[in-house]
Order: C-alpha cells, then structure tokens, then sequence
C-alpha cells in the first residue's frame, strides 16, 4: 500500500509538471514599422537568417502569415511569419537559429518580436 501511495504522489508530480518539459520546436518572427519608415536592411537580415535555416534543414516549415495572398498588406511592409524546426534537428542547431535571429537589432521605428512557441498553426 505504501508503494502505491508513493507511485501515485509522484505521478501527480509529473503530470502537473509536464508542461515545463514541453520544448518550443518553433518560433514566431514579427518584423514591421511603428509609423515610420520600415528598416529594410533587417528585414533582408531576417529573411537572410530564414532561408539559411531552410537551405540547411535547420527549418523545414515555414508559414508566412503577412504579406499573404487576398489580405491586407501593411504600406511599410514588413513580415509575419512562423518558423519550425526541422525533422531530426537537435535542439542545439534549432537555439542557434533562434539565437541568430535574436541578434537582430533594426533601427528606431521599426518593431521586431521573436516568440517561441510549440508549434506553427496554419491561420
């Protein structure tokens, strides 16, 4: 009886606790103008970064949100986009993409957001 108490304090354990071992296989990636001009030369760096990742398997889905085909295009432009790791890559190659990624710093006027999140939905 002991053992079983015991078996089932740490499945309640682990059963509230399996969302902290739940990994982030994707990444959201936002880039756009606050009002202002659009800083183009990081939008080409993140473009860039993405179909490096692509090329090299790191990314093998990858979903455009904005600018997208019959929905409205922002007038500075900009991008909106879902990026997800590719099948087999480790986990290491996947962080060094988001790193990447991350060590984008455009100008004054212009947002950039990157949010991990478990999976790419198709919107």
């Amino acid at each position: 009886m002991k053992k079983f108490t015991c078996l089932m304090i740490v499945g309640a354990v682990l059963s509230i606790s399996a969302p902290a071992f739940a990994e982030s296989r994707a990444v959201n990636i936002s880039i756009g103008s606050i009002g202002g001009s659009l800083d183009n030369a990081a939008l080409r760096t993140v473009r860039r970064v993405i179909g490096f990742a692509i090329a090299t398997g790191t990314v093998d889905k990858f979903i455009v949100y904005s600018p997208r085909d019959g929905s409205p295009i922002p007038i500075e432009g900009g991008l909106s986009a879902c990026a997800e790791a590719g099948f087999g890559i480790s986990k290491t190659k996947f962080n060094a993409f988001i790193q990447e990624l991350r060590s984008i710093n455009p100008k004054k006027g212009t947002f950039y957001n990157v949010e991990l999140t478990a999976s790419c939905k198709q919107e």
